[in-house]
């Protein structure tokens, strides 16, 4: 394991501990828009400026609190699948660096492509819970792919918000969080 420093790790905690407070308010202030959250925007950019690491543990922390401590009950196999769902985020991550993307400035070209990973990690993410919840609730794959848009249409809700956020929350967060990592020194 690498030593740390602790004037570092101690910047880490505490930005882990502010988005995962982030994450969770937004998820509770939203709550009455069905599957319209900030939270995966939040785990993207953090993601992407501190590591599919931090991402990941971001994600877990924020299922954690909110999957125990949510108005809709708990339900362990859905808090595991929502949890490792979640990844998808920490994975996409690494696809804005890949095409250039350094959110130094607003670009229409740079929006389309949040806006495009938006949509279609959260469509990813979307399929993959609803069949597994599916699966678990009903003992089929399609029942729960088939509940995912009927009788409201839940996964669009949250794929077309994601689609938004994208673009509009993850250059500012992924540039306060780059800022913030300049000005450790290592």
């Amino acid at each position: 394991m690498a030593y740390v420093q602790p004037r570092l790790l101690a910047k880490r905690v505490a930005s882990l501990a502010v988005l995962a407070a982030l994450a969770i308010s937004s998820n509770y202030v939203l709550i009455s828009l069905p599957n319209v959250k900030l939270m995966d925007a939040i785990v993207f950019a953090s993601s992407m400026a501190m590591g599919l690491k931090f991402g990941a543990g971001l994600a877990i922390l924020i299922w954690m609190v909110y999957g125990t401590l949510n108005p809709y009950g708990l339900n362990l196999p859905t808090l595991i699948v929502v949890t490792l769902s979640e990844m998808v985020y920490v994975l996409f991550s690494r696809i804005p660096a890949a095409l250039g993307f350094t959110a130094t400035k607003a670009s229409i070209r740079d929006s389309l492509v949040l806006a495009s990973i938006g949509l279609f990690s959260t469509l990813i993410y979307d399929l993959a819970t609803n069949a597994f919840v599916g699966y678990l609730f009903y003992g089929s794959v399609l029942m729960g792919l088939i509940t995912m848009n009927f009788p409201i249409p839940m996964g669009i809700f949250h794929e077309l918000s994601n689609a938004l956020f994208f673009p509009i929350a993850v250059p500012l967060i992924y540039r306060v969080l780059k800022n913030e990592a300049a000005t450790v020194k290592l």
